[in-house]
C-alpha cells in the first residue's frame, strides 16, 4: 500500500529580504522568514539583537524599511 505524500500547507506570515531597524540604525537586514501554520515559533537570541523589532514589523505595528510582510 502506497501512502500519497501530503503538501506542506503554505505559510500564513512569511517576511522576504525585510529590513527594520530605527532612524540611522538597521537592526534587520535581508531577513527571509516563514512562519507555518499549526506550529509553535520562538524568537531566541541576545539582548538587544532584533527580537522585539521583528515582532514589532511583523505586527505592523512599525513599518519595514525594506522587503515585505505577507499575511
Amino acid at each position: 500500500m502506497t501512502t500519497a505524500s501530503v503538501p506542506a500547507p503554505a505559510p500564513r506570515l512569511a517576511a522576504r529580504g525585510l529590513a527594520a531597524g530605527y532612524p540611522g540604525r538597521r537592526v534587520i537586514e535581508d531577513l527571509d522568514l516563514e512562519i507555518a501554520p499549526g506550529r509553535i515559533t520562538m524568537t531566541i537570541g541576545a539582548n538587544a539583537c532584533g527580537k522585539a523589532t521583528l515582532l514589532s514589523v511583523l505586527s505592523r505595528v512599525n513599518s519595514p524599511l525594506g522587503g515585505t510582510v505577507e499575511l
